[in-house]
């Protein structure tokens, strides 16, 4: 079902994984993206949302029943779900439309081989054989071509991705979403995962196309991230001392009155309203409220 003994580690295969480990050490390693996170509201937001599902089943194993239960929430719905009862079409989709279908697995076969993918999974991330990334990528190929429900899969195997991820410390992960990367490279998805689920079947696998497309969306979200982190800190770098201050506040405050701020800095009233005024007109700071009662967010 897998044939990872066909995987090739090409010079640019370890050009992409390394890549994207740099950014995991930056990300763990460095104070900053903390800051740089509470400045991108949205982003923070999404990441929160994301991590408050997946985190209390990170340090569980993957298994079918979970598979079941996030695809149904995933879904909209109460229970977990049923596998699907007769053999569907995986249809990939860009931005605009869908690029083509891939063969799945019949309906029968459907609970022992996300069985054994999920055993393999779990194994797979516990041991130091296959590095986690290569582990992620072979997980999703195969997961669509078992594609278990009858429709959904391609949803509910982005958030597998990235509680893999999550699990093997790519704390970022939750971040970034992977679906307008994977819709924007429409037609590379489908000729890759067609690729490598043909060579499957054939009995002869081949990963080089699958893999060069799975590691390079990851490249894309980690530099998506980078550049936004980096960039807005580029731009505060610049701002007057006292603004930078007030900025720092919002680390560890969601909201601040004018007098609160005044507190904190030990600034006088005019220069802190100046201040006030270009992080609004900046875009850093939002405004809510009037007269007394006004109050101060990040974007």
């Amino acid at each position: 079902m897998l044939g990872i003994n066909a995987i090739k580690i090409t010079s640019e295969v370890l050009r992409q994984v390394s890549a994207i480990d740099e950014f995991k050490g930056l990300w763990t390693g460095l104070d900053k993206h903390t800051t740089g996170l509470h400045l991108l509201g949205d982003v923070a937001d999404y990441g929160a949302k994301f991590e408050a599902v997946l985190k209390p089943l990170q340090d569980r194993p993957i298994t079918p029943d979970i598979v079941r239960i996030l695809h149904a929430s995933q879904m909209g719905m109460k229970s977990a779900t049923d596998y699907k009862s007769a053999v569907v079409s995986l249809s990939i989709p860009n931005d605009k439309d869908v690029i083509g279908t891939i063969h799945t697995a019949d309906a029968q076969d459907v609970e022992p081989l996300l069985a054994k993918l999920c055993g393999w999974v779990n194994d797979s991330l516990d041991g130091e054989a296959l590095h986690p990334l290569l582990v992620a990528a072979v997980f999703m190929s195969v997961f669509l071509q078992i594609a278990p429900f009858e429709e959904g899969n391609l949803r509910v195997v982005r958030f597998l991705l990235i509680l893999i991820l999550l699990k093997a410390g790519y704390t970022y992960a939750p971040y970034v979403s992977l679906t307008p990367i994977m819709d924007e490279r429409g037609d590379e998805f489908y000729e890759a995962l067609n690729a490598n689920q043909d060579s499957l079947e054939a009995g002869k696998p081949d990963w080089s196309a699958w893999l060069g497309f799975f590691l390079g969306v990851l490249e894309v979200q980690k530099d998506t991230l980078y550049a936004r982190l980096y960039g807005k800190e580029t731009e505060l770098n610049n701002l007057p001392a006292l603004s930078a201050r007030i900025m720092a506040l919002f680390k560890a405050h969601q909201r601040l009155q004018m007098k609160e701020i005044i507190t904190l800095t030990r600034g006088r009233r005019a220069t802190i309203k100046l201040r006030l005024t270009e992080l609004l007109e900046a875009g850093y700071l939002r405004r809510h409220g009037q007269g007394r009662g006004t109050w101060y967010s990040l974007v």
